[in-house]
């Protein structure tokens, strides 16, 4: 854990990305210091190459992960304006898909008011597991804990006949959706 000045930042840039997150703020303003020139830098002609090493993968849970339960619960106190913006620790015990869409549970139960479910896109499922389809999904995460960055949003869900048309009938859900494999990291 960072101490000083340094964590005062950390925190500071966590909150704003809270604040901005939660719908609290529609824009930030970032103070600047004052000697940072304004005017443009001057090109230079004999500047060294710099290499750029590649970004080295994310690691799992580093500022600390929300459980299904607290993800659940801050999502359903926001809700139904804002989002809870984090990281998440899961276990997925369940794996489905609907509509194109794949659908990673933390509990068997996709109705149980604990599940968080996470919602990938087809691009971030074939991505990840190499194909877009359950099966490969389910052989890649059943039984696995996984950290997943996003947003987790509470999402009604309509009861429908067999027409299609809603009953009346609703439950809620909490999703945080993925359209990016690099979004989720095994922990």
């Amino acid at each position: 854990m960072a101490k000083g000045p340094v964590a005062f930042v950390q925190k500071g840039l966590a909150m704003k990305t809270a604040i901005l997150a939660a719908g609290l703020l529609s824009t930030a303003v970032f103070a600047l210091p004052k000697d940072i020139p304004t005017d443009r830098m001057p090109a230079q002609t004999n500047a060294p190459a710099i290499r750029l090493l590649p970004a080295e993968p994310r690691k799992a849970c580093q500022r600390g992960c929300l459980n299904p339960v607290e993800a659940i619960s801050y999502a359903n106190y926001l809700a139904p304006r804002a989002a809870v913006a984090a990281e998440f620790e899961l276990t997925v015990k369940a794996v489905g898909t609907s509509r194109g869409r794949f659908f990673l549970n933390s509990e068997t139960d996709y109705r149980d008011r604990n599940c968080l479910t996470v919602v990938i896109s087809p691009e971030a499922a074939k991505s990840i597991a190499g194909a877009a389809d359950v099966a490969a999904l389910e052989k890649h995460f059943r039984g696995k804990r996984i950290a997943v960055e996003g947003l987790a949003r509470r999402v009604r869900i309509d009861f429908t006949d067999d027409a299609g048309k809603p009953t009346g009938k609703y439950y809620y859900q909490v999703h945080v959706v993925v359209m990016d494999a690099r979004q989720i990291v095994e922990s």
